[in-house]
């Protein structure tokens, strides 16, 4: 548990150890989500007459890609356009299956910040080939630093009637400096409704991890990485999380 800074061990039930921030290097929140789905607002399929989706679509993404916060990610050799997005976590504290979006949010644990490496030059030819997303997202994705609880969001939640929304503050940055702003409230769809719409098809697992994003823009001047560049995604109230690309190409 953190508080006030600092970082509590437990044994699950008492304190073992106090440490201090920056003498510890958090794993990620969950050891190994059996699945993460990507829910991206740019990317719902509109219906004929041009209204929005019924329900929120999403993709796949490899659970074996998740690394903690401040870590190292090799950069890859196949892309010379190598952008990154941010991701509201969700994590799931519970089963669900064709659960109802009034009582998604009873299965949320809580929230956590992805960042997520995306080949953009793989990920325009998925979108003409219309494959879904794929090789472009199997980069590398950080997660963490760590999940924050419902009960200590209410003061910033509203209630839009489909769920609850999150006035929450976003900031990226790339070596320091900003790079793009955004706010958790501007998603078009709640953590509720992509619950709901994930588990009428499939159980979902404790543990599973749903994004919600991208939380800021790319923006007219895509950012594309080099090796040695450190990403930094700030959420108001989640903290920051930060990734450092390998300077070995």
């Amino acid at each position: 548990m953190v508080f006030s800074g600092r970082i509590y061990e437990t044994d699950g039930a008492q304190a073992i150890g106090v440490h201090e921030a920056d003498a510890v290097r958090p794993l990620t929140p969950v050891p190994q989500p059996a699945s993460v789905r990507f829910f991206r607002h740019d990317a719902q399929i509109s219906l004929p007459d041009g209204s929005p989706p019924e329900e929120p679509s999403f993709f796949y993404g490899n659970p074996a890609c998740l690394v903690g916060a401040s870590q190292i990610i090799n950069h890859p050799e196949f892309t010379s356009e190598l952008g990154f997005d941010a991701y509201l976590g969700v994590v799931l504290v519970a089963d669900a299956y064709k659960i109802d979006v009034d009582m998604a949010e009873e299965a949320i644990l809580g929230f956590t910040i992805l960042s997520v490496l995306v080949a953009r030059d793989v990920e325009r030819s998925e979108r003409a080939a219309r494959v879904g997303f794929g090789r472009s997202h199997d980069l590398g994705i950080a997660f963490g630093p760590v999940i924050t609880t419902p009960e200590e969001l209410e003061d910033v939640s509203v209630n839009i009637g489909s769920g609850k929304g999150y006035q929450l503050s976003v900031v990226t940055r790339v070596n320091g400096v900003e790079i793009g702003r955004g706010n958790v409230e501007d998603l078009t769809f709640t953590a509720a409704q992509a619950i709901s719409s994930a588990s009428q098809s499939c159980t979902l697992r404790s543990g599973d991890l749903i994004a919600l994003g991208p939380l800021v823009d790319e923006g007219d001047e895509p950012v594309n990485l080099k090796a040695g560049d450190e990403v930094q995604v700030s959420v108001e109230l989640l903290g920051t999380l930060s990734l450092k690309l390998n300077q070995t190409l």
